[in-house]
């Protein structure tokens, strides 16, 4: 991997209970309705609040999705009140990143129809709208398949279903306790990383004849979906579930990588 420096971090320190610092992160509310992309485009059944995010006091983040409970709140794109409420949070215009190894550990939730994710996106999504800004998945799994990891690229010609990437067996399961998620991103190249062991690489030429979108700044997010296409149905049983992020890393490797704060 070469030398690392550490250029940016969130520790999540602070008081238990309390929200993450506003000068790192935003948070996307609602089902996506009102963003244009009802069910955030793969049909998800929850609907994200700011206070389903809280810090552990723990140096921990934990995002927690529940049942709705109340009839009354949070109408959602299926024509009723939202089935879950979770979290989602994204770096948008106040950290991006531009190459350089991105990291997170990790505890991801238990429980069948659970979507835990930590991903980046294009800066350039406003104006060139998705999947021309580009996307780099890091950690994607499922709760029915807590040893599958899922990590992907999408660009033009190359997204959703018809993404540019890999499903690789951990050698132990992702949920029995926290576990680093990376990716070495240089300007021809991003490697996976979990636990420090690269598992999988693509090139430029991996996306031919279409575009490699990876040249400009990216956002971070994470979140913890429920349902939708790509986990499936939710178990009834099922009452909540937490993703529990014990930090977020950027680090340069080698002198190439940067971050822009814009605070």
């Amino acid at each position: 991997m070469g030398d690392k420096r550490l250029l940016w971090s969130d520790e999540f320190c602070g008081n238990a209970g309390e929200s993450v610092n506003p000068n790192f992160w935003n948070f996307d509310l609602g089902d996506g309705t009102s963003a244009g992309i009802p069910g955030w485009g793969n049909q998800e059944r929850e609907w994200y609040l700011a206070k389903q995010a809280k810090l552990s006091g723990n140096s921990e983040l934990v995002i927690r999705a529940e049942r709705n409970l109340d009839p009354s709140a949070y109408p959602a794109y299926y024509g009723e009140p939202a089935e879950w409420v979770s979290a989602k949070l994204t770096t948008k215009n106040k950290v991006e990143v531009k190459y350089g190894l991105i990291e997170a550990r990790v505890k991801i939730p238990t429980g069948v129809g659970t979507w835990p994710a930590f991903w980046m996106l294009g800066n350039n999504l406003d104006e060139d709208t998705w999947p021309l800004c580009g996307e780099i998945d890091i950690l994607e799994a499922r709760g029915s398949d807590s040893a599958n990891l899922v990590a992907t690229l999408h660009g033009p010609g190359y997204s959703g279903e018809e993404g540019c990437g890999k499903e690789w067996r951990t050698p132990v399961s992702m949920k029995d306790d926290f576990h680093t998620f990376a990716v070495e991103w240089l300007p021809d190249s991003i490697t996976w990383l979990f636990d420090g062991h690269p598992f999988s690489r693509k090139i430029r030429a991996d996306v031919s004849p279409n575009e490699w979108v990876f040249d400009h700044p990216f956002y971070i997010i994470t979140n913890l979906a429920m349902g939708g296409g790509f986990t499936g149905d939710i178990d009834p049983a099922l009452q909540e579930a937490e993703m529990v992020l014990d930090y977020v890393r950027v680090y340069s490797i080698n002198g190439v990588g940067e971050v822009f704060i814009k605070i």
